[in-house]
């Protein structure tokens, strides 16, 4: 069943445009109620506030270099909130205790406009609350409109069914997941095309009003982003030609960005200074097409973007190495999308169906680049399916022991910078060797300075990988956090312009 569901997946791909494989959460029943945080912003690694652009970095307030480490958590049917599938406060203290400090959340369009107009503003505020309950567990919470196949309609979701405009094209007969075909690609085309809604308003001013809506519920909170639209998939226009290793020039340039300067204005005009990602078309993730979307005319836009190995997804035996030429393409149209717009990079999904090897192989480039990224998924369904890729098996138990894919939770947790205070420079970790070394420069990210002395870094270096302690050898810095701690917290020496640490397994006494 997993090799046919990959397949089912792959084919939608190459030949549709929609979404790739481990997208969709689906659930039901009353949110269980949030408790008391067991993080806060006392915490020793606190939550970002008011990220922004630093040059290919992430910057918080105080002008420190953020590296996102985090997940996936959405439910894509309804009532759309994470919390009916089961997910809840103890979820949220696992990940924070295991490292993940940032976690992405999603909104439906279904759910939040369910007929033209008209707002759910209670299902909104959920997922508003959701997000402030992320932050007191110390994680920066990303907020995105969430579609795979556009809509439920479709055997997909996202878009209401009032907004799913196909002129009664039927879908696909195949079963399943690929039912999304051929009506879904009629009403993305239509979509694109701002066709108008059954009030006679375009449907993307519908979204783009959405949006703004929801940005204005998100007010006063610092520390949340936004991103959105999650896998843009062109229409039944533009699909035949989407696939080439080109990418799609004529559907990016003429109608993904006239749609993201839209919602961009729209956003802006209750939320001017907020970090915003903007995604590219559905097949960059595959590693088979650049995005010709230019730079945003906003200073505080980023690029998000999936890796997935798109003959692993088809439930190949393919080792790490043949998986590290396909998602090195994308990471190479990542890096050339930032040469072009100075807009820094967020790996916000990849891992779908890839084995732990082929995971640890993408980090490790990952790492190479010193590249932010969130894992997919925390748990997921595809399609209405239950997936068997998730960190986690079953919402409805503990986190904990076989509940847990351990072997890919030790290769989530890796040792990782959390917070710079200054440049990176390199990371890296060793696997065999337990050994994890970074070096960074006490230069502000964003050009203005350096950090003065004392200024603290923090590291994640979870025991798991040194049962019997650490030991940290340094240049320009001090230790100041516990010897046993899980994040290990660097001050820099008076003077110092690098910072250099290697963090190495004691033995047993």
């Amino acid at each position: 069943m997993k090799t046919l569901l990959a397949l089912r997946h792959a084919w939608m791909h190459l030949f549709a445009g929609l979404t790739l494989a481990a997208l969709c959460a689906c659930g039901s029943g009353t949110p269980p109620p949030l408790g008391s945080p067991s993080v806060t912003d006392d915490a020793p690694v606190p939550v970002a506030r008011k990220l922004a652009r630093g040059g290919p970095w992430f910057i918080d307030a105080e002008g420190r270099v953020v590296v996102i480490h985090g997940t996936n958590m959405i439910n894509k049917l309804p009532p759309y909130t994470p919390e009916a599938l089961g997910f809840g406060e103890e979820d949220l203290r696992f990940l924070a205790e295991n490292g993940f400090n940032s976690i992405r959340l999603g909104y439906s369009w279904a759910g939040v406009e369910p007929r033209p107009g008209e707002f759910d503003n209670a299902y909104i505020d959920h997922i508003v609350a959701l997000a402030a309950a992320a932050v007191r567990h110390g994680m920066l919470p990303v907020v995105n409109f969430h579609q795979d196949g556009y809509a439920e309609k479709y055997g997909g979701n996202g878009a209401p069914e009032w907004a799913s405009i196909d002129y009664g094209v039927p879908g696909s007969p195949l079963p399943s997941a690929a039912s999304v075909l051929p009506g879904a690609a009629v009403a993305n085309e239509n979509f694109w095309m701002n066709t108008a809604g059954p009030d006679s308003v375009g449907l993307q001013d519908h979204f783009a009003a959405a949006w703004a809506h929801v940005a204005e519920r998100f007010k006063g909170d610092p520390h949340t982003v936004f991103e959105l639209y999650n896998e843009p998939s062109p229409g039944f226009v533009d699909v035949a030609v989407c696939p080439l290793p080109v990418g799609c020039p004529e559907f990016d340039i003429g109608k993904l960005t006239p749609f993201y300067v839209k919602v961009l204005q729209a956003v802006r005009q209750v939320d001017p200074q907020r970090l915003i990602f903007v995604e590219p078309n559905a097949f960059f993730g595959l590693g088979s097409a650049r995005t010709w979307v230019p730079a945003m005319a906003d200073q505080n836009v980023a690029f998000a973007f999936h890796n997935y190995c798109a003959l692993d997804l088809a439930g190949l035996p393919l080792p790490a190495a043949a998986c590290s030429q396909i998602t090195d393409l994308t990471l190479a149209n990542a890096q050339s999308h930032f040469d072009v717009t100075g807009e820094p990079n967020l790996m916000n999904e990849f891992g779908a169906f890839n084995t732990d090897d082929n995971v640890a192989a993408l980090l490790d480039r990952a790492d190479q680049q010193m590249l932010s990224w969130m894992h997919w998924a925390y748990w997921a369904q595809d399609f209405g399916e239950v997936a068997t890729y998730g960190l986690i098996n079953d919402l409805n138990a503990a986190p904990a022991g076989d509940n847990i894919k351990q072997g890919l939770l030790r290769v989530l947790t890796r040792p990782s910078p959390h917070v710079v205070a200054g440049t990176p420079l390199s990371w890296a970790w060793d696997e065999a060797t337990s050994h994890f070394q970074a070096s960074y420069s006490t230069a502000r990210a964003n050009g203005s300075g350096r950090f003065s002395a004392g200024a603290v870094s923090a590291f994640f270096v979870h025991p798991r990988f040194f049962p019997n302690g650490y030991q940290v050898q340094l240049t320009g810095g001090t230790v100041v956090s516990p010897a046993t701690a899980p994040w290990l917290k660097i001050a820099a020496l008076p003077g110092a312009m690098t910072v250099s640490l290697s963090v190495t397994a004691k033995t047993a006494d």
